[in-house]
């Protein structure tokens, strides 16, 4: 019966509706981002030393409330500083959206990190991002009929804040006939300021897919057996569901330690009521095959 109940779980989370084309979507955002960025005739450091002083921020304030006095949700801009990254670097809440018409709502925290063009890639991803979790909910907010309640709920942290990463967590529930979350973290490189893979953190010689698999899967056994409500898809009679292998786009972050997290929405490696499923890696178990200066 266990198998039964696992198998109706997994079907319904399969039938979650997903955003149609939303790679091509969130690569068409970027772009147009930074084509936008190319016109300027003033580089985006400058904008941003002058939106600095008092009287241009309050006019650029006016001129963004303008702007958005037809859109369909109240757009609060925030501005607040939230952490403090380094010497030029912090992240403030750009607007929130919020919309809310009954029996569809939602709350959409959209930030930008402040540092001048080395974290314009950074900016360029958490807009493209947004922007569809934006148009997404519209459209589905649209198609909502009159019964059943739609809810989007889209927050963001920071995980990461060392001398070498920077790491800006997003955070989306949805709920609709049951809830289901998600989780979507971009890390940076504070040298470089370009946003990271897992691979990044690995001695290109290295097979760290194989380690870190193998580590979760111990994980997964060890928590099993000590607790009868934890389930993972990992020896299930249904072969399809199991956990293999890490996937080499993993959702990741280096927590304060310096030890890595492996990151899975609801749903990827347990059934749902799990929830967002996270794995800590101990130090000395990448040791051996990370590269210098980004864990341990």
């Amino acid at each position: 019966m266990k198998e039964e109940r696992l198998q109706k779980m997994k079907t319904a989370y399969d039938q979650i509706p997903i955003p149609p084309e939303l790679e091509s979507r969130v690569r068409d955002s970027i772009e147009s981002a930074k084509k936008q960025r190319l016109k300027e005739k003033r580089p985006m450091t400058t904008v941003k030393r002058v939106i600095i002083s008092i009287g241009a921020a309050a006019a650029a304030f006016m001129v963004g409330v303008t702007g958005l006095a037809n859109s369909s949700a109240s757009i609060a801009y925030a501005m607040e500083q939230i952490p403090v990254l380094g010497a030029i670097t912090k992240v403030v809440t750009f607007r929130n959206y919020d919309d809310d018409r009954g029996n569809a709502s939602a709350h959409i925290e959209v930030p930008e990190v402040e540092g001048g063009e080395a974290v314009s890639d950074l900016n360029d991803a958490i807009k493209a991002y947004t922007d569809t979790i934006i148009a997404q909910y519209e459209h589905d907010a649209a198609q909502q009929g009159e019964y059943g309640h739609y809810d989007l709920n889209l927050t963001y942290k920071v995980v990461t804040d060392n001398e070498k990463l920077f790491a800006l967590r997003f955070d989306q529930t949805l709920v609709m006939a049951s809830g289901n979350e998600s989780v979507m973290i971009y890390n940076v490189d504070k040298d470089t300021g370009k946003i990271i893979s897992l691979s990044d953190l690995f001695k290109a010689d290295s097979d760290y897919i194989s380690v870190l698999t193998e580590n979760i899967q111990s994980q997964m056994r060890e928590q099993m057996q000590a607790d009868d409500s934890v389930y993972y898809w990992l020896d299930d009679e249904v072969e399809e569901w199991n956990f293999k292998e890490l996937s080499p786009d993993a959702t990741f972050y280096v927590n304060d330690a310096g030890e890595l997290v492996i990151v899975f929405n609801e749903g990827d490696v347990a059934p749902m009521y799990m929830g967002v499923c996270e794995f800590t890696i101990p130090a000395d178990v990448t040791k051996d095959i990370a590269r210098p200066g980004y864990l341990g």
